[in-house]
C-alpha cells in the first residue's frame, strides 16, 4: 500500500518511495510528511535518461541532452516522497518540487483505498498474489 499526491487535472506529480505493510502504515508515513514537510531536505539530481538528445559534445562534457531530472524528499536521512516522472529541464523539476511542498500540507486526504493497475517499477511483496495491481493509498494524498 502507498499513498500519492495527485492534483485537480488528475496528474501525479509525487508519490511515496516505500511499499507500506498497512494502510495504517501508510497514513502514518502520510500525516508525518504533512507535519515534517518544512524541515524536509530536497535533492534536485540529473540523471541519463532513456530518449535521445540535441546536446552538444565537448572533450570535457559528453552529450547530456538525454539526461533528465529528478527530485526526492528526505527526513531524518529517509526518503520520504519522490517524483513520479522526469523532466528535461531543471527549471521544471525545481518548479515540480515546489508545488509538491507546497501543496503537501494543504492536500484532502481521500478516504479508504483505491486498487490501480499495477504501475511499471512498483516492487510489492508477494505480487504473485494479485497479478498485475497494486494496493495504492487513493486521493489527493
Amino acid at each position: 500500500m502507498t499513498w500519492r499526491l495527485v492534483g485537480a487535472n488528475d496528474h501525479e506529480p509525487g508519490r511515496s518511495p516505500h511499499v507500506h505493510s498497512s494502510l495504517t502504515a501508510c497514513c502514518s508515513a502520510v500525516q508525518r510528511l504533512r507535519t515534517e514537510a518544512a524541515r524536509a531536505s530536497a535533492l534536485v539530481a540529473m540523471s541519463p535518461g532513456t530518449g535521445t538528445g540535441t546536446g552538444s559534445a565537448t572533450a570535457a562534457a559528453p552529450t547530456i541532452g538525454a539526461w533528465t531530472w529528478t527530485w526526492r524528499l528526505t527526513l531524518d536521512e529517509h526518503c520520504v516522497a519522490v517524483a513520479v516522472r522526469t523532466l528535461r529541464r531543471q527549471r521544471g523539476c525545481r518548479h515540480s518540487l515546489q508545488l509538491i511542498l507546497s501543496a503537501v500540507t494543504e492536500a484532502q486526504i481521500a478516504s479508504g483505498v483505491t486498487c490501480t493497475r499495477r504501475l511499471r517499477g512498483l516492487r510489492l511483496p508477494g505480487t504473485g498474489d494479485a497479478p498485475g495491481l497494486a494496493v495504492r493509498g487513493g486521493g489527493l494524498l
